[in-house]
């Protein structure tokens, strides 16, 4: 074994070494990383426990995820009461078969169906499988600069009101209830327009993979998913199915996944069936278990992180925009029915020698913060419930080393590429110039002068020709 490479171990270890926090999803990866990440011991007690229970006793002893009927059983009706939904379910298999769980049970070759263009690709290939009647709604881009999208709520109106007019109907909808970019569904709003304007609409499947934590938030709460599945289930005698990825924004295991049900018993026993035939007959007991502990904790803390997650936002704003390279923008929603996601936040660079990717790239490799999402001159956080406010310490000094590093220099050096020098730029060592008056610059060059900067090599900028 020694004489065996290793090198999937060796690479997540060593990543792990250097990481101090995500502000990307997992929140459960940022414990132990730095200082108050969870507000409750006990939780990181018998979190600590929670490798001991990869085990694999079934019922009697234990109980079984297909056909429950010991602890369980006693789970999932917990969650029926904190939800309010008719059916819950537990997938350790991530919203992947969750999704493919759910548009198996409900979508016949036969159906026809609407779908939001920005959905998950679980949901498309789910959807080709059944080779269901399948009209997609493309999404809006709603900020060019940083390739912001979100659902065009609109459009899937008229879609629907359309095909009701035709006396062609679609029988089920499906939609994200918030984009990773920060664009969430004010479904509120939305919902009830929907079930007013299509009276033939069966079924109503949203993916709220990344507001997991909406149903517990004091302010998004009645936007949730959750919320208005529960208020307009049987108002209207619609079926709502809503699928959330635990993992993304609460303290659970990768991977773990639940639905909630909220509609017919026929909805509800498909639902069952379609779990049965598609999850794994050998689930996950420790992101079982992770899922509940996660749950349970959200629903007793939620106000304390949703403060804390506010408090966080507004100081990184009121910080950055005093910078001199860095801002962050505020984002114009001119659709109805959308509103800003609280938890996400963009931060863009105003000089052109910085690009999102190497804005990444040097926060990860100097200073061991990790970010998802980026674009030509932007990165996003994703505020989370494992965001710590050591996390945004340590994140606020890196900017503001880069901000220093870069102010002094910025005027000379804010080129791009494609752009032609007017004066010598020289790295000494070895004093060799790397760029000449004259000279198209190239991405290489580019490349050079950010490693001087904070490689801390001299730089000198001599205009001439």
């Amino acid at each position: 074994m020694n004489n065996t490479s290793l090198p999937i171990y060796n690479s997540l270890n060593n990543a792990n070494k250097k990481l101090k926090g995500s502000f990307h999803a997992l929140p459960i990866q940022n414990l132990g990383k730095t200082k108050d990440v969870v507000l409750s011991e006990d939780f990181n007690a018998r979190l600590s426990k929670i490798k001991e229970l990869e085990l694999s006793l079934t019922s009697p002893f234990f109980d079984s995820l297909t056909d429950p009927n010991k602890a369980i059983d006693e789970s999932t009706n917990i969650l029926k009461d904190m939800y309010g939904s008719d059916l819950s379910l537990f997938v350790t298999c991530g919203s992947t078969i969750s999704n493919k769980i759910i548009i198996e049970a409900i979508c016949k070759s036969s159906d026809k169906v609407l779908c939001q263009k920005g959905v998950h690709q679980s949901i498309y290939f789910s959807l080709k499988s059944q080779n269901s009647d399948v009209n997609y709604v493309q999404d809006l881009i709603c900020n060019d600069d940083a390739y912001i999208y979100s659902a065009d709520p609109q459009g899937i109106i008229d879609a629907l009101v359309r095909a009701e007019e035709a006396g062609t109907p679609y029988t089920t909808l499906i939609i994200n209830s918030q984009t990773y970019d920060g664009v969430c569904f004010d479904l509120q709003e939305f919902l009830p327009v929907v079930c007013e304007r299509a009276k033939d609409i069966k079924n109503i499947v949203i993916d709220e993979a990344w507001g997991a934590w909406s149903t517990f938030d004091p302010k998004m709460k009645e936007k949730s998913a959750i919320q208005n599945a529960l208020t307009l289930s049987k108002k209207y005698d619609v079926n709502f199915i809503v699928t959330h990825s635990v993992h993304k924004s609460l303290f659970a295991l990768r991977q773990a996944s639940i639905i909630n049900v909220f509609g017919s018993e026929d909805c509800q026993a498909k639902v069952v069936g379609s779990h049965f035939r598609n999850h794994s007959t050998s689930p996950s007991y420790p992101i079982l278990a992770s899922t509940e502990l996660a749950l349970s904790h959200a629903n007793q803390y939620a106000v304390q992180y949703s403060n804390r997650i506010n408090e966080q936002c507004e100081y990184l704003k009121s910080f950055i925009n005093d910078l001199n390279l860095f801002r962050c923008p505020s984002l114009t929603l001119e659709e109805e029915y959308l509103i800003q996601d609280p938890t996400k936040l963009w931060i863009t660079c105003t000089t052109k020698l910085l690009s999102g990717a190497k804005i990444r790239e040097i926060l990860f490799n100097k200073y061991g913060i990790y970010i998802s999402r980026y674009s030509h001159n932007s990165i996003l956080l994703n505020l989370h419930h494992g965001i710590s406010n050591e996390l945004i310490g340590l994140l606020t000094n890196a900017l503001c080393e880069i901000d220093k590093k870069y102010k002094t220099k910025n005027n000379l050096l804010n080129i791009n590429v494609g752009d032609i020098a007017n004066s010598f730029y020289i790295l000494y060592p070895p004093g060799i110039p790397i760029l000449t008056p004259g000279q198209t610059i190239c991405n290489n060059v580019i490349t050079k002068i950010n490693q001087s900067i904070f490689d801390d090599t001299s730089l000198l900028i001599v205009e001439g020709n």
